[in-house]
């Protein structure tokens, strides 16, 4: 059996998705480049230095983000890193991330149940990067020489609007 809506009810619906489409294109992050890339058996080692080669539209404002997907085998608290950029900018961007990954008594941050995803902006943020070709270099510098439980290191890369 099918049901009858009346007129004015058909209305409100047609109404109504133009306004629903506006809200979801409004909410859309300006994302540009988003990337992971996976840690050799789960285990990152310092001399394992992570590149990302981006190619952005535009020269300007960016909101450049860390991400880190780890298991719970992660036996840190924090994750520090390096983050450094190439381009042809003559002055290359470098900063260092503490990202915290777990509280005081234990409890993990971040979304997601046996494997944990963060993402944690740069301290920089927002940075003024070329357009063209920009290569990411992420280090760990971790007092230990390799982190058990580290799944994958991620880059986010979002356009500064005005």
């Amino acid at each position: 059996m099918f049901f009858k809506t009346s007129d004015m009810q058909n209305k409100k619906y047609i109404l109504l998705l133009p306004v629903l489409v506006l809200l979801y294109t409004a909410c859309q992050r300006n994302n540009v480049y988003e990337n992971y890339k996976s840690i050799d058996g789960e285990k990152w080692c310092r001399e394992n230095v992570i590149e990302f080669e981006t190619v952005l539209p535009d020269s300007g404002k960016y909101i450049v983000n860390l991400c880190l997907r780890h298991t719970t085998d992660y036996e840190m608290a924090n994750l520090w890193c390096f983050v450094s950029t190439r381009s042809l900018l003559a002055k290359e961007l470098k900063d260092t991330i503490n990202m915290k990954v777990a509280e005081p008594d234990g409890r993990w941050l971040g979304d997601g149940n046996t494997v944990k995803t963060l993402r944690q902006p740069l301290v920089k943020n927002p940075v003024v990067l070329p357009k063209g070709n920009v290569v990411f270099r992420i280090e760990q510098d971790m007092r230990v020489e390799c982190l058990q439980g580290v799944k994958d290191i991620g880059l986010e890369i979002l356009k500064v609007t005005d």
